[in-house]
């Protein structure tokens, strides 16, 4: 379902299992870049580099210049090692120096817009009114939309498996300061090493991603296909990730961002243009503030009949009808639909097969 004509093809089932409090909003560095002028992971590690005055001749800018002519392969795209550049950096200046230098650079720009931020909040927010957020940035822009969210990072990350444990913001990397000074708390995932004991040596991500997908499905929102984060979160996890279980929100054409996926085992939902992104984002948010509200409104909409309704309307109309609660909302709606109206839109209702019995 879209929620404007040029913008994202959401499944429905991922809809409604959001309504449900059954997904988890997974945020990377393309978040904060959107409004609060929040820099790449490879952007991240140019301005470390440039602050920090590695020499010309040093092994990290080398590696970062080399990085900068790395042509993306269209069906894998580029392989940017950040975090190889970061351990280089570790080497060559006092790991303290260089993540005071990481805290510096992820200061959002004055004024910094927080419209992405605020709707994956929204969208976070399950139907017992707690958000529930997992974020690979370093920055603390989720907390400035609403300072009361609890920001939790690693060694303190909570238990998915048990009920009510995951609250608020979590930081999965680490976090800096508030006034960006120095990073906040012992863990902070940022260099080859630092991802190598995360999800390989010591494990501690991956414990906590295997338990996350146990329980949720995830939307990955804010990178590509090549990140850091993603290459060794996903390669760690390979074996435990069971279809439609992972989705990723990605720019391009649909055999462009599918490819760019399809063999890490998640489901792409390719975008054109990150404006038509984040302006979904706030539509979704909107619905996801008050769900019976937006089916009322989809539901009144829809007695003008499929003639007079664009093509994204139509689709929002059949997926409304699809479901239980959507087509109660709509038989009920005042003044009354004419008798058959639902059925008119049903033909665009995509046809789900029957969940699969499980062996004995």
């Amino acid at each position: 379902m879209r929620f404007i004509a040029e913008g994202p093809d959401l499944p429905g089932d991922l809809l409604d299992a959001r309504d449900e409090g059954q997904v988890i909003f997974f945020c990377g560095a393309g978040v904060s870049r959107a409004e609060a002028g929040g820099p790449s992971f490879r952007e991240l590690a140019n301005r470390v580099v440039t602050s920090l005055g590695s020499s010309r001749h040093s092994p990290a800018r080398q590696l970062l210049e080399l990085s900068e002519k790395i042509v993306p392969i269209p069906g894998v795209g580029g392989i940017p090692p950040a975090d190889r550049i970061f351990a280089m950096l570790e080497q060559e200046f006092p790991i303290a120096d260089v993540r005071r230098a990481v805290a510096a650079a992820l200061r959002p720009k004055p004024n910094a817009g927080l419209g992405p931020h605020a709707s994956l909040v929204d969208l976070s927010r399950g139907p017992d009114g707690v958000v529930r957020l997992v974020t690979t940035n370093f920055d603390r822009v989720f907390e400035q939309v609403d300072s009361t969210l609890a920001a939790t990072a690693p060694p303190e990350l909570p238990d998915p498996a048990r009920a009510g444990a995951l609250r608020g913001i979590i930081h999965l990397h680490g976090k800096v300061s508030h006034d960006y000074t120095v990073q906040e708390g012992p863990e902070f995932v940022l260099s080859s090493a630092d991802f190598g004991r995360a999800y390989l040596a010591d494990g501690w991500a991956t414990t906590f991603m295997r338990a996350l997908m146990n329980r949720y499905r995830i939307v990955f929102v804010g990178y590509s296909a090549d990140d850091p984060p993603i290459q060794y979160l996903l390669e760690a996890l390979q074996p435990s990730i069971a279809p439609g279980q992972l989705y990723a929100l990605q720019e391009g054409e649909a055999s462009y961002a599918t490819g760019l996926w399809r063999h890490k085992g998640v489901t792409a939902i390719p975008f054109i243009g990150f404006g038509s992104l984040w302006e979904t984002l706030a539509a979704w948010a909107e619905r996801a503030r008050e769900p019976d509200g937006w089916r009322k409104r989809i539901a009144g909409m829809a007695l003008r009949g499929p003639r007079d309704l664009q093509p994204h309307e139509r689709g929002q109309v059949a997926h409304l009808v699809s479901s239980p609660i959507g087509a109660t909302i709509f038989a009920e709606h005042d003044p009354a639909p004419p008798a058959g109206m639902a059925l008119r839109f049903r033909p665009l209702c995509p046809v789900r097969p029957a969940p699969r019995q499980k062996l004995a």
